[in-house]
């Protein structure tokens, strides 16, 4: 079943500005962070692919942590996020990050 939630494939994507506040990132690369919605994933709606735009400067770091399994497979697909968590640039849970949420 369809996510009526996701972005739609290749909408510009960042972290929800209520995902921001919830997990107290209101400084550092969180609230900058940036990418390109992929998909809704095919294994649970709930979650998507983004390709980041700061991903190669992160894999050697999530290498160490997931293993070069993961790597591979998010360079290729995007790394897995909950729908909830991102938001469209530029749309109203993006913008109340802008805000000072």
């Amino acid at each position: 079943m369809p996510n009526a939630s996701a972005p739609a494939p290749g909408d510009r994507v960042a972290y929800a500005a209520a995902f921001l506040k919830n997990t107290g990132q209101f400084t550092g690369s969180g609230p900058q962070r940036r990418g390109t919605f992929v998909k809704v994933w095919e294994s649970n709606s709930d979650f998507g692919r983004v390709k980041w735009d700061d991903f190669e400067a992160n894999a050697p770091a999530l290498a160490l942590h997931w293993g070069e399994d993961y790597v591979t497979d998010a360079r290729e697909h995007g790394q897995l996020v909950h729908i909830k968590n991102i938001a469209k640039v530029g749309s109203a849970r993006f913008a109340l990050t802008c805000a000072g949420a």
